[in-house]
């Protein structure tokens, strides 16, 4: 193989050029991989304030960030069902927990994309060598980052997936090095490499956010990738986000699901040990709910808020432990106060604040100025008085 990579630095920008390169071999009775590629990179800088601010509050309401859950997975699902064309408003919504937000121009760019290799025969040294000279090392400082296709020759089914490492990532699948799991694992180790056809797409342009993310949600919206079993692509916070779902015990009810841990720990009041003990054992959090990698696609999912999630939460672990011991401030309590006074990090309702204890809402309440003590407050819970214009009410 003789192939040619030349690197500009240009404006601190790294722009790969990949340009005359040829295949000769002359051994007989070796299958070599059958490389085609188009590079004709055009570097762009997209400023962070062309993108289009009127979306920005839609990212906070995915996930419960703010206002109603609007689930990710379900606004997905329902897209591929309707069997209508993809654009990047319903991108934009999909990966509204993110942050990412992005305007028709540089969805048009992204999806139009021309700078693709194609690797037709993967289970060779010289597809492990090209990928290794063309997109870094294991150790290379610069890593490229893209989108990946798998498609099976012989069943034309497709997997996509994104990194922000294409070399890294494409190595281990190569050396079959990830668990079975889902649907295309298992079967790239039951047919192994020889069987696929490998597509890479790299993302060399600076853009504001990670365009490989924005990419393969695209493709996963399009029903041909049957091999993947999540149809939302992965919080672009790290590339070892797993996804995360709280069903009901039978799993037809999906009231909550993040590609966070600590969002059920902050969000919803669960302890961590709590929660990976039941998440690991399979057991049941309050004796009703099942937390899960898996999605069910079945499952019928629960339009609820977050303050309503949580606010049922309280109200179970109530009955739950009924039997076990809580002191007077352990207690939740609701407070309620004026909208306009809610403080954004707290998980709140129309015109109520929900606090897991009279600390918190102290803290809370000290933190507005107001004198506030865990004894003073006891004397104003469920009495409807007013305490610096607010009430409480127990849960």
């Amino acid at each position: 193989m003789n192939l040619t990579v030349l690197n500009e630095y240009n404006n601190n920008l790294i722009e790969w050029l990949f340009y005359s390169y040829s295949i000769i071999f002359s051994c007989k009775g070796v299958r070599q991989p059958v490389i085609s590629r188009s590079f004709s990179v055009q570097s762009k800088v997209y400023n962070k304030n062309a993108i289009d601010s009127a979306s920005a509050e839609k990212w906070k309401l995915i996930l419960g960030r703010k206002g109603t859950m609007l689930n990710a997975h379900k606004i997905s699902t329902d897209h591929i069902k309707s069997g209508k064309p993809v654009n990047y408003e319903v991108i934009n919504d999909i990966l509204a927990y993110s942050n990412i937000s992005i305007s028709q121009e540089i969805f048009n760019d992204l999806i139009n994309i021309k700078d693709r290799v194609l690797i037709e025969n993967l289970d060779t040294k010289e597809a492990r060598k090209f990928i290794k000279d063309n997109f870094g090392s294991l150790h290379s400082k610069t890593q490229i980052p893209g989108v990946y296709i798998f498609t099976h020759k012989f069943t034309g089914d497709k997997y996509v997936g994104s990194t922000s490492q294409l070399s890294i990532r494409l190595t281990r699948y190569l050396g079959y090095r990830h668990e079975l799991s889902g649907k295309f694992i298992p079967i790239l180790h039951k047919d192994k490499t020889s069987s696929f056809t490998l597509e890479i797409i790299p993302l060399v342009n600076n853009y504001p956010f990670r365009p490989e993310i924005i990419l393969e949600q695209y493709y996963l919206l399009d029903p041909s990738f049957n091999l993947n079993t999540i149809k939302v692509a992965n919080n672009p916070s790290g590339s070892n986000a797993k996804p995360l779902f709280m069903y009901n015990r039978d799993k037809t009810i999906l009231y909550y699901s993040s590609t966070q841990q600590k969002d059920f720990i902050v969000n919803l009041n669960i302890s961590h040990f709590t929660f990976t003990k039941h998440l690991n054992k399979g057991s049941y959090y309050l004796g009703k709910y099942h937390f899960s990698r898996k999605l069910e696609s079945n499952a019928k999912v629960k339009e609820i808020s977050i303050f309503d999630l949580a606010l049922q939460l309280e109200k179970d672990r109530k009955i739950f432990n009924k039997n076990k011991p809580i002191t007077s401030l352990s207690r939740s309590i609701l407070m309620c106060l004026n909208s306009n006074s809610i403080d954004s990090n707290t998980i709140s309702g129309d015109n109520t604040v929900l606090f897991h204890s009279i600390g918190k809402c102290v803290e809370y309440l000290r933190s507005k100025g107001h004198p506030a003590t865990p004894i003073t407050l006891l004397k104003y819970i469920d009495t409807g008085k007013s305490y610096y214009g607010y009430t409480f009410k127990s849960v």
